[in-house]
């Protein structure tokens, strides 16, 4: 169980870095009270969609539970893949300041908790419904955006690496995950 919650807060959270990266490029601060706030809205959701997902399991049957939780990770992760090809990233940063206030750490903190919700439906439907997996979602998130901030602005006039990598690399896991829960 403590593996599959951290393949799976590593997945939702990874294409942070990417993210964390650009604002790095731009010279955006994440300040405290930020992430704290993304933090928070992360943990929350994750929570919220973990219960949810436990209570559509009792009403399922485990098969049919599993299968469908299964199936969410599987198509977030497609999913994750296809943004690589065909979404832009998205700047929080909106008014531009270079540093994401209270405002714009509630947009980021909603928009990097998108995939969260998926899984922790999908995690609640096969019965992974502990606490360990907001906590960790949430953190890695975190982790993740501030290092690929701190990273790109130290390290990316030496190294390119592109954030849509992370996204990807997401989608495999998230895919893979799911087919290992499927076929157990």
């Amino acid at each position: 169980m403590l593996l599959n919650c951290i393949l799976l807060a590593l997945s939702v959270s990874i294409d942070s870095i990417g993210l964390g990266f650009i604002y790095g490029i731009k010279h955006t601060k994440i300040n405290i009270i930020s992430n704290l706030i993304i933090f928070s809205i992360s943990f929350c959701i994750t929570c919220g969609s973990i219960f949810l997902g436990h209570y559509i399991s009792i009403i399922l049957s485990p098969t049919i539970s599993s299968f469908l939780g299964s199936s969410f990770l599987i198509i977030l992760g497609i999913y994750n893949i296809y943004k690589v090809f065909n979404n832009p990233t998205t700047n929080y940063d909106i008014d531009c300041s270079n540093d994401i206030d209270k405002q714009e750490a509630l947009l980021l903190g909603l928009g990097l908790s998108i995939d969260a919700i998926c899984v922790g439906l999908g995690s609640g439907i096969i019965g992974i419904n502990d606490i360990l997996l907001p906590i960790l979602i949430s953190s890695f998130q975190l982790i993740f955006l501030n290092l690929g901030n701190i990273i790109s602005k130290k390290l990316l006039k030496k190294i390119k690496i592109s954030e849509n990598f992370f996204t990807m690399f997401s989608g495999i896991i998230l895919i893979l995950v799911g087919f290992l829960k499927i076929s157990l």
